[in-house]
């Protein structure tokens, strides 16, 4: 058996064994999502929220989950076994990624996969303060200062707050 079999054995014995234990579901769902495989994930997470209505970290995992062929730019029928519709799809994102930042507003996984699909429906205001929000958290996120450069044509020193450290200036 492999090593990662064996961790899926020991998440679904926890959750077996205790069903009320949220870390083990969470830990399981995220491990569904590593290897692909959304529909998986999503009774997880939705297992999660039956017992804890408010958990920002299930409403972010079933957002993503719904999220992950429009951000990975994987068919739905390669990640679900069957067609989807993608309208549907990014709308269920959208709302779970929303509800995951209302719970918790310092989510930058949330806040950058917003922004991702808030590109992907033409919203590219809301997609650049979901990034300029994501980087006020964190400014070592590379891939977010790209994407905010990308979709803005500016260095992203010139979109984010003053007071939102981006490294020393070069002296002259």
């Amino acid at each position: 058996m492999t090593e990662r079999r064996a961790l899926y054995d020991k998440l679904k014995k926890a959750v077996a064994a205790d069903p009320e234990d949220i870390d083990a579901r969470i830990s399981l769902g995220a491990m569904y999502m590593e290897d692909n495989n959304p529909s998986e994930a999503l009774p997880c997470y939705d297992e999660v929220l039956s017992i804890d209505p408010e958990n920002a970290e299930a409403f972010l995992g079933l957002g993503l989950a719904w999220g992950h062929a429009i951000l990975e730019n994987i068919p739905p029928a390669d990640l679900w076994g069957r067609e989807h519709d993608e309208e549907e799809m990014l709308e269920k994102a959208i709302d779970f990624l929303e509800r995951a930042v209302e719970l918790d507003p310092e989510v930058t996984q949330a806040l950058n996969a917003l922004g991702r699909l808030y590109i992907v429906q033409g919203q590219e205001e809301e997609a650049i303060e979901m990034f300029r929000q994501s980087l006020i958290l964190d400014q070592s996120q590379h891939d977010v200062l790209e994407d905010l450069g990308e979709l803005t044509g500016k260095p992203a020193w010139q979109i984010l707050e003053k007071d939102v450290y981006m490294g020393e200036l070069e002296e002259e």
